[in-house]
């Protein structure tokens, strides 16, 4: 493996229009003498390269670092008061994650190939910076005029509660297929209880009929089955999906209004409940009648591995870094029931064999999702392509009239395609919209200014992080500026706003389009933080409304996710 090798380049200043290209973990320097009241203000053009800038004086090495912009392109900004006279340096090189280790950083580090543009340099001085910061805050007044305007107050989280305060979205939705909905946290009670509520409106007054969340598509078919025939009930048939993330008091009120409304409708009006993900997570059921399938068809000699042991070594998988003979051996299951159709169907029935061979295939798809190697290959996000995938297989089974509810985490619904999710660009609104158009996919986010949410804890030992119990952890005021503040100066305690009809006005274009904080957790978190965790977003690309709950609460397990922890500490997962 070959060292890291730093190249330093020596500037005097920056110069506007001036390019410079990047490889590897080059690192350019750049010494300014400033004075005590000056503002510096720095625009750097990435070009397929990730940059961060590290500002230092000669008695720190690190004065502060910027690193807003995580995009392979687009502006980083670097803005910097300076408080005291002295010789400054600015350090610009590519970001690299401190979570990359061994080869698979050098990999990264020697596939780094772009460049930048200084595309706007100022030293501003006091006054210049007196007016500038005159200017911003008009700025903010317009937009926050705006969503004070435009927004529509939200009366409740809870359902069955009326709609006449979502009345104004039906002339919005009209036309849509699908309505992704999104999350600020796995584990947030008031947004759970207002998805549950718009799931309602969008049945009830919209003519809606499947429910897609994000969990096992195996997993989730014994809460169809419950919501849809009755059969069994709702605690267990939740704790048998797998995700401990669901298995809340919220969403089990939610299961159960759909069972109470399916029993009141139509066949062709009941709602159904559909597991859009492809994890390795809730397989059972698949791996049970692809198993009793395969014994009842009496396999062909041919078929040289034994189904039962394949899927004992999925259950068993420790190390995802290379699940490369694991797939093998499942693509050899599936090239033994296409070779074998007519023969299998003749043992069995075309609709019992057809529906073992899509249990085979979402097997392999979370296999894939879970290969790191295979992941590494591939410059789109595989989970959530596959996700698409199974929506859009659902969409077209049902017919093309049908419409969803899709439940997902914020950075799943949505549908900027220069988006990270789970590390990966293109996530799965942005995929809805490029097979579906902007009219079919409406993305709603969700915004919280405070409050609590639910996580599973981990701590660092001996280099490996270890997950632990569940629990309560705070969510800190938002920061001036950041997006969570600007809906909460509208003095709203809940409201909806759509990004897609604005006024022709620069101050609220540049808010939609500028990268802005917002709250984002997801399944972990560490106690002892001081602060809550954030990312950073550009509104208007990434959602085409948002729903604000101003101060929000930790959702409550139910006893079969309690279960489901302490079953996952005992086996360290």
């Amino acid at each position: 493996m070959s060292k890291e090798i730093f190249s330093q380049n020596s500037s005097i200043s920056f110069r506007e229009g001036q390019e410079k290209s990047v490889k590897g973990n080059e690192l350019h320097s750049y010494t300014l003498s400033l004075t005590k009241g000056d503002f510096v203000q720095l625009h750097l053009r990435q070009k397929n390269v990730n940059l961060q800038v590290i500002a230092s004086i000669p008695k720190k090495d690190t004065l502060k670092g910027f690193l807003a912009n995580l995009r392979k392109d687009g502006l980083e900004i670097v803005e910097l008061p300076i408080k005291k006279s002295d010789t400054y340096t600015f350090k610009v090189s590519p970001y690299i994650s401190k979570w990359l280790k061994g080869k698979e950083r050098q990999d990264f580090i020697n596939s780094i190939e772009g460049s930048y543009v200084v595309e706007k340099f100022k030293v501003l001085s006091p006054k210049e910076h007196k007016a500038l910061v005159k200017f911003r805050k008009a700025q903010q007044d317009s937009v926050i005029g705006w969503i004070q305007k435009k927004s529509i107050s939200l009366s409740s989280v809870q359902a069955e509660t009326g709609f006449s305060d979502l009345s104004y979205l039906k002339l919005l939705l009209q036309d849509v297929q699908i309505v992704g909905m999104g999350e600020t946290s796995h584990g947030t009670k008031e947004i759970f209880q207002m998805k549950h509520r718009m799931l309602e409106f969008l049945v009830k007054e919209m003519g809606f009929t499947l429910f897609g969340i994000e969990a096992s598509h195996i997993g989730c078919q014994p809460i169809n089955d419950y919501v849809l025939y009755g059969k069994g009930n709702s605690r267990d048939a939740l704790s048998a999906q797998g995700f401990w993330i669901w298995n809340v008091e919220s969403v089990i009120d939610m299961i159960e209004w759909m069972y109470r409304y399916n029993k009141t409708v139509a066949d062709a009006k009941k709602v159904k409940f559909i597991g859009i993900d492809t994890q390795t997570n809730g397989l059972e059921l698949a791996y049970k009648k692809i198993e009793d399938y395969i014994k009842k068809t009496k396999p062909h000699p041919l078929l040289e591995v034994h189904v039962d042991l394949v899927f004992q070594n999925i259950k068993a998988i420790t190390d995802r870094s290379d699940l490369s003979d694991h797939r093998q051996q499942l693509y050899t299951v599936l090239s033994y029931l296409f070779v074998n159709e007519m023969n299998l169907i003749t043992k069995s029935s075309r609709k019992e064999y057809h529906k073992v061979l899509a249990d085979l295939r979402k097997i392999i798809q979370g296999i894939e999702v879970a290969d790191r190697k295979l992941r590494n290959k591939v410059d789109y996000n595989v989970r959530d392509e596959y996700m698409a995938q199974t929506i859009l297989e659902v969409l077209q089974k049902e017919g093309g009239e049908a419409k969803m509810m899709l439940w997902a985490h914020n950075t799943h619904i949505n549908k900027d395609p220069e988006s990270f999710t789970n590390g990966s660009q293109k996530p799965l609104g942005s995929v809805l919209k490029r097979y579906l158009g902007d009219i079919k996919y409406y993305a709603i986010g969700f915004a919280t200014y405070q409050g609590s949410f639910q996580a599973r804890s981990y701590f660092k030992r001996e280099g490996e992080y270890i997950y632990d119990k569940v629990g309560s952890f705070k969510i800190y005021p938002s920061k001036e500026g950041s997006l969570d503040w600007y809906f909460t100066q509208s003095k709203k305690k809940m409201l909806f706003l759509d990004f897609k009809q604005y006024p022709n006005h620069k101050a609220i274009q540049a808010f939609l389009n500028k990268n802005l904080s917002t709250h984002t957790a997801f399944s972990n978190w560490a106690f002892g933080r001081t602060y809550s965790p954030t990312i950073k977003i550009i509104p208007g690309n990434s959602f085409d409304g948002m729903i604000f709950i101003k101060e929000t609460s930790t959702a409550v397990l139910t006893p079969g996710g309690e279960k489901e922890i302490e079953k996952r500490i005992q086996n360290e997962k």
